[in-house]
C-alpha cells in the first residue's frame, strides 16, 4: 500500500493512480476482502487513530480510499468492494516507523491472536472454523528430527 500512497502523494492525483492499477491489470492492494462485504470494521478503527493520531500520511490515504472507492464502484457496480485492514494497518505502521521489509511480518504477529482463538475454537466445538483453510505443509515431526536440532542451544537441544 505504501508504494501506491506515495504515488498519490508524489502525483497529487490519486484517481490516476488507482486508474492507473488498475488499467494494468493489477489487484489494488487494501481492498477487498474475502469475507467482509461492508468495509472491514477493522479498517475504520484504524483509520479513526491515524486520523486521531495525525498521522503525516492520513490525508493522502484518506484521498486515495476515496479515489478507490469510488473508481471501483465505476467500474464494478455489480461487486462491492470496500477497504480492508492492511490497507489502513499499512498508514499505522508507516506512521510507528516499522520499516516497510517488516510490514507483513507485523501484520501475521498481529493475525495470530485470531488464530490461536481459531484453533481454540476448533478445539472446543470439533470442527473446523474454515474449512477451506487446510494445513499443506510437513506433517508433524519430533524436535529433534528438524535438521540443525543438534547445533542450537545444547541445554535445549538435550532436552528434546
Amino acid at each position: 500500500m505504501l508504494p501506491m500512497i506515495a504515488e498519490a502523494e508524489r502525483t497529487g492525483d490519486a484517481r490516476r493512480v488507482v486508474e492507473s492499477i488498475l488499467d494494468r491489470g493489477e489487484r489494488l492492494m487494501g481492498f477487498g476482502h474475502r469475507v467482509y462485504r461492508a468495509e472491514d470494521p477493522r479498517a475504520r478503527v484504524l483509520r479513526n487513530t491515524c486520523e486521531q493520531l495525525s498521522a503525516p500520511r492520513f490525508e493522502v490515504a484518506a484521498e486515495l480510499e476515496r479515489a478507490a472507492l469510488s473508481v471501483l464502484r465505476e467500474r464494478r457496480p455489480d461487486r462491492q468492494i470496500e477497504t480492508n485492514v492492511e490497507f489502513w494497518a499499512a498508514v499505522v505502521l508507516d506512521f510507528a516507523e516499522v520499516p516497510t521489509t517488516m510490514m507483513p511480518a507485523m501484520f501475521t504477529c498481529a493475525r495470530t491472536a485470531g488464530w490461536c482463538a481459531h484453533v481454540l475454537e476448533q478445539k472446543r466445538t470439533g470442527r473446523l472454523v474454515r474449512p477451506s483453510a487446510q494445513y499443506v505443509g510437513p506433517a508433524p515431526r519430533a524436535p529433534q528430527d528438524v535438521e540443525g536440532w543438534g547445533s542450537i542451544n545444547p541445554m535445549v537441544a538435550a532436552a528434546g
